[in-house]
């Protein structure tokens, strides 16, 4: 039987059973018993691993998947399947014990860190999921503080016990010292006497859970322990007498209970929970379980303390919504049916997160519903362009399976379909009971929820159809591709006549580049990676007035080095404007500002009224203002003409003639790109400069090894290190209290503690720096060759910083 078959008879099966249960779990689950969350961690941890067997255990799979076959639900992209690594974040929907689960299972490696972002952002919990060999790794701590920025609870699961060297106890130690985080233990392995992990012991329920490795994950022995037991019963008895002080130190009921029977194993189960579910939603601990999802041990457990310990939608606070309008209040609110935004129950916001382009099914945009219910078939306003959009079906995912429902209600996830439309990070707006608009108050229709910032390429490579007769397949090909991924992006070189995509990473534009020419059949020449460079002036240019067909434009220019949100704090005791509402993030460091009264009276007075009355919309009029800007910036600066970045525009003042009546504000685009390319034009070749991608690079070695890799970043990598210190103390803010609670922290013995901190020059140490982007491409194999493969690094970028005359020119002439 062909492997081709057996896929298509799982994909029928899994299609029988989401139907199955579609109206017992997809529409009518509660919505104090949805649970949206996320799979985090750093690559090859597991996750997509896990997530197959949490399908598989709650019964919407009757086999199991695994990445090395190819034949997951997740992981459903080529590529996916012949690497054997996540790319793209895929949504699957579960029932476990009369609750529903939305999984987001997310990449792992750093060139899809936007990935990440993009799903945090829907996300009400998370699972962080650790290899028990390696331990808490650098895209972990990446990802866990992305997290823990966005007010999101998590639990932590430490997988591959199974695996010769894992450490439990040592994975824990690391988990509250680097993650900055208290823990409790709610499961803790077991090992038989000849040291093979079969099981775990339950810390609140006071059971053996044991797995028979005969029948997948389904053959459960669960055993009571007693003092009869002996070493299992004092081992469960420290763990009790740890998890109660903790939770004891957080919410007296727990130590209450613990004075009135003054027995550690006798505090009350169902309390217990109670506070680890609370502390948990209130980030004030994690709680830690431990498996092997590879081996079906252990995943039960995590799926109940899914839905134990992990919020609802009811449990999180209201998303911060914004307005386009001047001077209007906005009150969100979490009540017993999800958000409620300005008092109003009948108003539907939902945030789209995620647009992929499926060649059976077209666009599918993945959202997350905040209020009200949005059906299929309705008409939407993209808050974004104030366009009112006719959508078609909804669906939810399960990997590459697709269910149709009835509706979206609030706190769930699913994918709209029949538009082309909507893009990633836009805001739709909907009526929750008729399937038009007309009813929606017209400051509600420019509501913003939980903006997406998108980080900035730094990688790029040339690309060029074969021939004149490929160019409008590429450019097909490249248009869905930039809707699915908004951190890739395209710019033009006049002085080459090449086009020049730019993506996060090098994996990032391989795949890419693997997607274009053998999923999309594309006949395209693509160069090799390369640094991504932009440009910026040096001078302010002031007070440019411009006027095209009637339409007249004032603005200023004003370039800055540093952070553009710092630049305009700075500004804004000079200049009048709303940073809330009058500021326009266009792209990393560049912004466009409207000062106030710089609408034309007409504008103004509209804007007031309860019904916009014009044939364009307000939100037409800046984004052609918008374009203009992105328009004239991407044509480049004098050097070598790339995109222009690190500039601010100042909107002074701009008038529309005839705005009651006119039909097109096209001109308004060209007058915005006439100023600025006047006042970029009069200036002289010397007033540019290059910017070039500097990164925050941290470098894990071992003590023996810090001299010969800080010499190496210093003179070749052209780095500047700012310190090195010992692994243990590198955890930003909270270093004393991290430390004092990884010493204070319980957890049973493992032999693998030995190896956090050795003598004899093997002291873990991380080396910050800041380095070119440029020296850095390759550095992998140079560290590996100075620490006999013993060395990891991770970076970041910290920005686009201006470089010297010398620099610029050695860049130029590479």
């Amino acid at each position: 039987m062909s492997i081709r078959f057996l896929k298509l008879i799982r994909h029928f099966h899994i299609s029988r059973c989401l139907r199955s249960y579609e109206s017992d779990v997809i529409l009518k689950t509660p919505i104090s018993d949805i649970r949206n969350i996320g799979i985090i961690a750093h690559i090859d941890a597991g996750k997509t691993t896990t997530t197959e067997r949490l399908l598989y255990f709650s019964g919407l799979t009757n086999r199991i998947g695994n990445v090395d076959q190819g034949d997951t639900i997740t992981d459903y992209m080529t590529q996916e399947k012949d690497r054997g690594i996540t790319i793209q974040s895929a949504a699957v929907t579960i029932p476990w014990k009369n609750k529903k689960i939305n999984i987001i299972d997310t990449p792992g490696h750093a060139d899809f860190t936007f990935e990440v972002s993009r799903s945090l952002r829907v996300l009400d919990g998370a699972v962080t999921i650790l290899d028990a060999v390696a331990g808490v790794e650098a895209q972990t701590e990446k990802v866990w503080k992305q997290a823990k920025d966005l007010g999101i609870p998590s639990l932590v699961y430490v997988n591959k016990m199974d695996r010769d060297g894992a450490g439990f106890g040592r994975t824990v130690k690391e988990v509250v010292s680097r993650l900055n985080t208290r823990v409790v233990l709610v499961n803790i392995p077991y090992f038989t006497e000849n040291n093979e992990f079969k099981g775990i012991i339950d810390v609140i329920d006071k059971k053996l859970i044991l797995w028979n490795d005969e029948n997948v994950g389904k053959d459960i022995t669960v055993k009571e322990i007693t003092e009869n037991d002996g070493k299992l019963y004092d081992e469960l008895l420290r763990c009790r007498e740890a998890m109660v002080e903790t939770l004891g130190e957080l919410d007296e009921t727990v130590i209450d209970n613990f004075l009135e029977c003054d027995d550690y194993l006798k505090v009350d189960t169902s309390l217990l929970v109670k506070s680890i579910r609370n502390l948990t939603i209130s980030n004030q601990i994690s709680p830690v379980l431990c498996g092997s999802s590879f081996k079906c041990i252990g995943v039960q457990p995590l799926l109940d303390a899914v839905v134990n310990y992990l919020p609802s939608p009811l449990d999180i606070k209201a998303p911060k919504v914004i307005s386009s309008r001047k001077n209007i209040e906005i009150q969100s609110i979490v009540n017993s049916t999800g958000c409620l935004i300005n008092g109003n129950k009948n108003l539907t916001t939902a945030l789209a997160f995620k647009v992929i382009n499926h060649p059976n099914r077209g666009l599918m945009i993945f959202v997350r519903v905040y209020s009200g219910k949005l059906q299929p078939g309705s008409t939407v306003i993209n808050s974004r362009t104030g366009e009112k959009i006719k959508i078609g079906k909804l669906l939810v995912m399960n990997g590459d399976n697709p269910l149709e429902v009835k509706y979206l209600s609030a706190g769930n996830i699913g994918v709209v379909t029949g538009t082309e439309e909507i893009s990633t990070g836009d805001t739709l707006i909907a009526h929750a009971v008729t399937k038009n608009v007309s009813q929606i108050h017209k400051n509600d229709q420019t509501l913003k929820l939980l903006p997406i910032d998108i980080p900035p390429p730094v990688f790029s490579v040339s690309i060029e159809p074969t021939t004149v007769a490929d160019k409008r397949k590429l450019d097909k090909a490249l248009e869905i591709l930039f809707k699915e991924d908004p951190s890739l992006k395209l710019s033009f070189d006049e002085e080459s006549g090449q086009s020049i995509l730019s993506g996060m990473g090098e994996l990032h534009l391989e795949i890419t580049k693997d997607r274009l020419v053998n999923d999309m059949k594309v006949n395209a020449d693509i160069g090799e990676v390369s640094v991504t460079y932009k440009e910026t002036i040096l001078k302010d240019i002031e007070s440019i007035e411009k006027e095209e067909n009637e339409f007249k434009m004032k603005l200023s220019i004003y370039s800055f080095e540093g952070e553009l949100q710092e630049y305009v704090d700075f500004i804004q005791s000079s200049k009048d404007f709303n940073k809330e509402t009058d500021l326009h993030i266009l792209d990393t460091n560049t912004g466009v500002i409207f000062a106030k009264g710089s609408a034309p009276d007409a504008v103004t007075k509209e804007l007031e009224k309860d019904v916009w009355t014009f044939n364009v919309s307000y939100e037409k009029i800046i984004n052609s203002i918008l374009s203009g800007v992105t328009g004239s910036l991407q044509m480049g600066g004098r050097l070598a003409r790339l995109p222009l970045q690190n500039i601010l525009i100042y909107i002074e003042n701009y008038e529309i003639p005839d705005i009651k009546e006119v039909t097109s504000v096209s001109d308004l685009v060209k007058v915005t790109r006439f100023a600025i390319n006047e006042g970029l034009d009069s200036l002289k070749d010397s007033d540019y400069t290059l910017l070039e991608p500097i990164m925050k690079v941290n470098t894990f070695v071992l003590e023996a090894d810090v001299g010969t890799v800080s010499q190496d970043l210093m003179s070749v990598r052209n780095g500047k290190i700012s310190s090195i210190e010992d692994e243990n103390e590198f955890n930003g803010e909270n270093i004393n209290w991290s430390k004092d609670q990884m010493e204070k922290t319980y957890v049973p013995f493992d032999h693998t503690m030995q190896y956090m901190k050795e003598n004899n020059g093997s002291n873990k140490m991380v080396i910050q720096c800041e380095a070119p982007l440029r020296e850095m491409i390759g550095y992998l194999n140079k560290l590996r060759s100075l620490t006999k493969g013993r060395g990891i690094f991770d970076m970041e970028l910290k920005g686009m910083e201006r470089v010297n005359a010398e620099r610029a020119k050695t860049i130029l002439e590479n």
